[in-house]
């Protein structure tokens, strides 16, 4: 989970302010894990990422269906 967190981070590094707000992770937090600094992160910090970044492609899927369906 952490590693699939990283990878995201690393796609989205302009975004992550917005990651932060949207997510209720401390952009501190995010730069901290995002930057390899905190090598360990609490689990619940991963979560919250892994299920933020879940959704957001759930929300990218269905949005690009419409538009393909138009």
């Amino acid at each position: 989970m952490l590693t699939t967190v990283l990878r995201r981070l690393d796609q989205a590094k302009g975004a992550w302010p917005d990651i932060a707000r949207e997510s209720g992770v401390p952009y501190q937090t995010l730069t901290k894990i995002a930057c390899r600094i905190v090598s360990d992160p609490r689990v619940s910090t991963v979560q919250t990422l892994f299920d933020y970044f879940a959704a957001h492609a759930e929300q990218s899927a269905l949005a690009d269906r419409a538009h393909t369906a138009h």
